[in-house]
């Protein structure tokens, strides 16, 4: 016995599979579009923080305060050997050396906050442009190269998975 489908019928199966066909297609289409959050890539933020020009500006002023820091502890070193050493140190001496402590900590704390406001605006570019350049590709975990290989949380990556380059030309460098 055959039954035969009334025009009705045919065209609620008619649009039936055409539904099921468009939702399949937006279905995949909206899966392609998708980020893969599975895939990981590597970038040095350390050279790219060093290669904007605010970056520039932090390295230049750590190497000045290097260079004070170190001056300063030249001098407490040498009052702590003369000391350790069994000499007396005279009261002015002493007073040098407490006022010298004092200045290092205060010198150290007032570099540390120069270099980290003079560093802001490149840590600030850097950051946009790995998550710019994340989305676009799609890359669902970004690792700073210097931070997973200190860790020691990477030990083995394959070639193709540092973005560095893409973000330098990104920031114009």
């Amino acid at each position: 016995m055959r039954r035969v489908l009334d025009s009705a019928a045919m065209k609620r199966i008619t649009m039936l599979v055409i539904g099921v066909a468009a939702a399949m297609l937006l279905m995949s289409t909206s899966l392609t579009a998708q980020p893969d959050s599975n895939r990981l890539v590597f970038v040095d933020s350390q050279a790219l923080i060093a290669a904007h020009p605010s970056g520039v500006a932090a390295t230049e002023l750590r190497a000045q305060a290097q260079t004070e820091v170190n001056e300063i502890r030249q001098q407490l070193e040498t009052m702590q050997r003369r000391a350790q050493a069994g000499e007396q140190l005279t009261n002015e001496e002493t007073e040098r050396f407490n006022i010298l402590v004092t200045t290092l900590e205060s010198v150290q704390a007032r570099y540390q906050a120069d270099i980290a406001a003079a560093a802001g605006p490149a840590i600030e570019a850097v950051n946009a442009a790995i998550r710019d350049i994340s989305v676009e590709q799609g890359y669902g975990i970004v690792f700073d190269i210097g931070a997973a290989a200190d860790s020691g949380l990477v030990v083995y990556a394959a070639d193709g998975l540092d973005i560095t380059d893409a973000v330098m030309t990104r920031l114009g460098n």
